[in-house]
């Protein structure tokens, strides 16, 4: 071997090559050998293919559900079609070329919601006609709900009258959430088994804090918290009713440290501290604490924008020392944010990089998908597995299935589609997975009270900035018509507009321009800027010099370069 840079024997003399030059070829001499080992250990074959849970089953004779099988694309089922036909179906893997002939044992089952529901599509005919289909009708009748029941409260004579009042209920609020019920977003709520199974099973954990106690609250997490305010009120009167005797005394309402741990997280003092504490707010946090309190069901927070739903999670988080995370959705999120993907590390190697969902499954923290319903459904829907109380997620790339935690949480913020422009309607099977809790927006003297002590502003001026969001939400924009009363303003806007105020702000005036520069200066429509000048001028009673706005901002730019 020749070393770079020297002459062999007999060899025409040539220039010494430079220093730099023979770095660069020392590097990449480096690197060729690198590669060449790399090649060596792995036989020249970098990927393999990795049979599936359907072709092992197929292969073994094994029973195999397809869970939600139309939601699956219909070239995925197409290729399934030969596995059913007559007595030895087969089926061919274009990927490595192999055939696979079905075990005489295999058995498919599959599983789906009518394709009434939002989300959901027919079965190809070639596909359905060759299973043996059976309707599963809704549990109604009092003798099946009574024998359901009967596995949470026992069966003495006490229990049983406990037993038909509940039964009497649940069918009172399935009939009414057809008839009158409405949930925080004008829809029908959704109440199924799952709604009473869950109830239960919050009584019979949260027995030691007194029976009455336990049944009123396990019964207003699940069929109250998502209702809009005058259904929810409906509903209490249903509860206090049927399940209550008609008696509204009830004990005292469990403590935040007797349903939680309280531990709070190391870094978090400075978020606990600054965290305004309301009434509205206190009462969204025993909700929520009450819900992780089972610690197996995932929590979805709905509600207008800017109402502090993932502050709540994050504030509880801190509380009970959980790591917080969050995904933020889009309408061009995908698997991979959420699972992860394969990258190349420092050697050249695929590995795969677990996503923040996998990595906070195993470690058991708190994660919060925000704006849920701008995903992409069948991104969503392949959390199924996850969302149900077996809690387990499958990683495609690691053919694994990944047990949760004991204290892993899963939390999802929305919008409601019926008032915001690009939210999509979630399918209501997917929706009652979820216990799901209105959150409506912060009444205005709670608003005041959190401008003044977060933001730091006298009280006087807080008012005046809610009177001036009023008055724009009331005037809506044309050109944002999708965006409801919060085209012009939002409670986020209020805060930015509090903090830009504090840092240097005196006067009304001082108020008002801050504002400008903020809410007006973001519309393109001269006559939208306007408005916004008009409704300033009208409540903080100042006159705004357009002009000598900006004359005054160029000054303090200048002064403080001088300085």
């Amino acid at each position: 071997m020749i070393e770079i840079g020297k002459c062999g024997p007999g060899a025409k003399r040539k220039r010494p090559l430079e220093e730099k030059v023979l770095v660069l070829w020392e590097n990449l001499s480096q690197k060729v050998e690198i590669a060449r080992r790399q090649i060596a250990a792995t036989s020249g074959m970098i990927f393999s293919f990795v049979e599936g849970a359907f072709v092992t089953a197929l292969r073994n004779g094994e029973w195999i559900l397809l869970d939600e099988v139309n939601l699956a694309p219909p070239e995925t089922l197409q290729r399934i079609i030969g596995v059913l036909d007559g007595e030895s179906g087969s089926l061919c893997l274009a990927e490595n070329g192999v055939v696979v002939d079905r075990h005489p044992n295999f058995r498919m089952f599959a599983c789906m919601n009518p394709a009434t529901d939002f989300g959901k599509r027919d079965l190809p005919y070639m596909l359905r006609s060759r299973f043996t289909e059976y309707f599963v009708d809704d549990v109604l009748e009092d003798e099946d709900l009574a024998l359901f029941v009967n596995q949470f409260l026992g069966d003495n004579r006490t229990e049983r009258d406990l037993v038909d009042k509940i039964v009497r209920f649940y069918k009172v609020a399935k009939k009414e959430s057809e008839e009158r019920l409405q949930d925080g977003a004008n829809q029908k709520p959704q109440y199924s088994l799952r709604s009473l199974y869950r109830a239960l099973e919050y009584i019979r954990k949260a027995r030691n804090f007194g029976f009455r106690r336990a049944l009123y609250d396990g019964f207003c997490m699940f069929f109250r918290t998502l209702l809009d305010d005058r259904s929810a009120e409906l509903m209490n009167q249903n509860i206090v009713s049927y399940l209550l005797g008609g008696d509204k005394q009830l004990p005292t309402p469990v403590p935040l440290d007797r349903l939680l741990d309280i531990k709070e997280r190391p870094g978090s003092e400075q978020f606990l501290r600054d965290y305004v504490m309301t009434k509205s707010v206190e009462e969204h946090i025993r909700t929520l604490a009450r819900a992780a309190f089972i610690k197996r069901y995932p929590v979805l927070l709905q509600g207008p924008t800017s109402s502090g739903k993932t502050s709540l999670v994050q504030y509880l988080a801190a509380k009970t020392g959980h790591e917080f995370v969050r995904i933020n959705n889009h309408e061009h999120t995908d698997l991979q944010e959420y699972l992860g993907s394969y990258i190349t590390d420092t050697t050249g190697r695929l590995v795969f990089h677990e996503g923040v969902l996998v990595k906070a499954v195993r470690n058991g923290h708190w994660i919060v998908l925000d704006e849920l319903n701008l995903a992409p459904s069948d991104v969503l829907e392949a959390l199924n597995r996850l969302l149900d109380d077996n809690r387990e997620l499958f990683v495609p790339e690691l053919c694994e299935t990944v047990r949760a935690h004991p204290d892993f949480m899963l939390f999802a913020t929305q919008n409601p589609p019926t008032f915001y422009g690009g939210r999509k309607m979630l399918s209501r099977a997917f929706r009652n997975r979820f216990v799901e809790i209105h959150v409506d927006e912060i009444p205005d003297h709670e608003l005041t009270e959190i401008l003044e002590r977060k933001c730091q502003i006298p009280r006087s001026y807080a008012k005046k900035m809610i009177e001036v969001m009023k008055e724009l939400q009331l005037r809506r924009q044309n050109s944002k018509v999708f965006a409801g009363k919060h085209g012009f303003i939002t409670p986020r806007d209020l805060f930015r507009w509090a903090n830009r105020f504090r840092k240097d702000g005196r006067s009304y005036e001082d108020l008002a321009r801050d504002g400008y520069f903020l809410l007006a200066e973001r519309l393109r429509n001269d006559n939208e800027k306007n408005i916004v000048q008009e409704v300033l001028e009208k409540h903080l009673r100042v006159r705004l010099k357009i002009d000598e706005l900006y004359k005054q901002v160029l000054s303090l730019i200048s002064e403080s370069i001088h300085i």
